[in-house]
């Protein structure tokens, strides 16, 4: 039968006759059948292993279980940090009870023995912190001393007590400077604190005088270390290399740990710097009068001898032993006024005058060792000005202090010499590169 076909008014749509009907091959309709079977099997069917009691009755059906999520609009929490002041008279149980901790915990606190840390023992002047979060105490810290911090943390259970250490920040670096007026000057110069002249002082408190000795001209150059903590300095650390040039004669000194474990300085040979005597009784002054045969008396106007050296100072100076030894005398009188002898051993001795007063603990049969503040300087007695009238005695006998010459306390040897040669020479490198510096994190004790 041939099929009419003909052309509607709209074109692209192809128009059968109404006596016939389209149909589609039944070949192609079971293919198409079997295929979706197929899929849908495919996709129903758990992988190996699943446990079907594991599956949902219904594959559509929703859990109840919400998984929360944060949003980036909720504000993130803030510890506040509190900073208080230990005052006199405070005590661990009244801070702890203000900040509304319970009497049984602040008790059990306070007889806690933590790493040798006594926590209720507080000093006066120190700081402390108290951190809260939503007005809840969490954290109490204090520094007992300069090494550690103990932080008392604050929960549901008992308190829990930590101590570590504080964390420095050590700068190693050299220096140097020339002597215009005086060490302190010369320091500051550079930019150091006069404490730094101090520390230097007492390096070569055995070789220099440094009133008398220094000259303008005079130069110096240290390594040394500057301990940091929060980007602010906090003191300095050891010196662990010094030079000094006075007048032309170079002094060396070398921090360096023998084995007994005791730091010391030490020359460039290996010699300790340190001797029997100190070169003065006072880190600095000027000196108002020599040891001398003829002088004439201030006070009394009349030519007398004048066995000991007078150092003009500012009155309440400490004045030091020069040396280890034994308090034999301890009186006041109108010519000396304030009076202290020293024996050192069986052949030397010493005497400070003059004195405002004696240090605390001073008294006849009293060891001191070189280097105490034994008194300070004053004006009593026969004394136009404050200052210290200084004597020394050998077998009992006046003597010039300036001109005794004391063996040094030791010298390395061996294998500790050879050691101390490696580390003099490595610091002597460092001392040669004044102005290089580097940053070491470290802790404090370490």
């Amino acid at each position: 039968m041939g099929r009419d076909l003909r052309r509607s008014g709209r074109r692209g749509v192809r128009v059968v006759n109404s006596g016939e009907r389209r149909r589609t091959p039944v070949r192609i309709r079971y293919l198409l059948l079997l295929f979706a079977s197929l899929v849908l099997m495919w996709v129903s069917t758990p992988e190996p292993g699943t446990d079907k009691s594991d599956l949902p009755e219904n594959r559509s059906e929703i859990t109840d279980e919400m998984v929360p999520v944060k949003s980036s609009l909720d504000p993130p929490i803030v510890p506040e940090i509190r900073v208080g002041r230990i005052k006199r008279g405070d005590t661990l149980y009244g801070i702890l009870s203000e900040l509304g901790i319970d009497d049984v915990s602040i008790m059990n606190l306070a007889t806690a023995d933590v790493e040798d840390v006594n926590l209720s023992r507080l000093v006066a002047g120190k700081t402390y912190k108290v951190i809260t979060v939503d007005d809840q105490v969490v954290e109490y810290q204090y520094e007992p001393d300069d090494t550690r911090i103990v932080s008392i943390l604050f929960g549901d259970s008992e308190p829990d007590v930590r101590v570590s250490s504080i964390p420095y920040e050590i700068e190693t670096l050299s220096l140097s400077g020339t002597i215009e007026g005086s060490l302190f000057r010369a320091v500051e110069k550079i930019g150091e604190k006069p404490s730094l002249a101090l520390d230097l002082s007492e390096i070569f408190a055995w070789q220099i005088d440094f009133f008398r000795d220094l000259r303008k001209g005079d130069t110096f150059t240290v390594l040394l270390e500057k301990v940091y903590r929060d980007g602010k300095l906090v003191r300095y650390g050891d010196i662990l290399a010094a030079k000094f040039i006075n007048s032309g004669k170079k002094y060396s000194a070398i921090l360096f740990s023998g084995s007994d474990s005791r730091s010391d300085y030490f020359d460039w040979e290996g010699g300790s710097l340190r001797k029997q005597f100190l070169k003065a009784p006072l880190r600095f002054r000027r000196i108002s009068s020599g040891y001398t045969g003829r002088r004439l008396h201030p006070v009394t106007g009349r030519i007398v001898a004048h066995r000991g050296i007078d150092y003009a100072a500012p009155a309440r100076t400490p004045v030091q032993s020069i040396g280890d030894g034994k308090i034999v005398l301890k009186k006041k009188d109108s010519v000396n006024g304030r009076i202290l002898k020293v024996r050192h051993n069986s052949v030397y001795s010493s005497a400070y005058a003059h004195l405002r007063s004696f240090a605390s603990g001073m008294k006849v049969g009293t060891r001191v060792r070189q280097g105490q503040v034994i008194g300070y300087v004053g004006t009593s007695g026969r004394a136009t000005g404050p200052h210290l009238h200084f004597a020394m005695y050998r077998n009992g006998r006046y003597i010039n202090p300036r001109l005794v010459k004391v063996p040094r306390a030791s010298i390395l040897t061996g294998k500790e010499l050879e050691t101390f040669r490696l580390i003099r020479d490595d610091r002597d490198a460092l001392l040669k590169e004044a102005g290089t510096h580097e940053m070491v994190l470290r802790e404090a004790g370490r």
